[in-house]
């Protein structure tokens, strides 16, 4: 997170912000287990464990937003035969690409 989304200050690495003072420690937390998740799908597909890829890349996307996470839980979702959820996601990350360019 690099910007407040309270008061749109920069943020350094702290879990308060420096200028409206609002706490943004449990943010980070959410922001961090969501990155974790995504971390252990990926393994998980190292080790062909689609299933348990699929768990993670789901808990993933749901506490936390974000074309990687999106495009991995429609990757699993693939894996484990949820074509129609694969093919809704990726079409969702293509949107919001055409539609938002930072997210390429």
């Amino acid at each position: 997170m690099t910007l407040c989304p309270v008061c749109n200050a920069q943020l350094e690495d702290l879990k308060e912000c420096h200028r409206c003072k609002t706490y943004l420690g449990q943010i980070m937390d959410i922001k961090n287990q969501a990155m974790y998740h995504q971390q252990k799908a990926i393994a998980a597909f190292e080790q062909s464990h689609f299933h348990e890829m699929f768990f993670h890349a789901r808990r993933s996307l749901t506490l936390f937003y974000s074309p990687e996470s999106a495009r991995l839980l429609a990757s699993a979702s693939i894996l484990i035969n949820k074509f129609d959820l694969g093919y809704m996601l990726w079409n969702r990350v293509k949107t919001s690409q055409l539609n938002n360019p930072e997210y390429k």
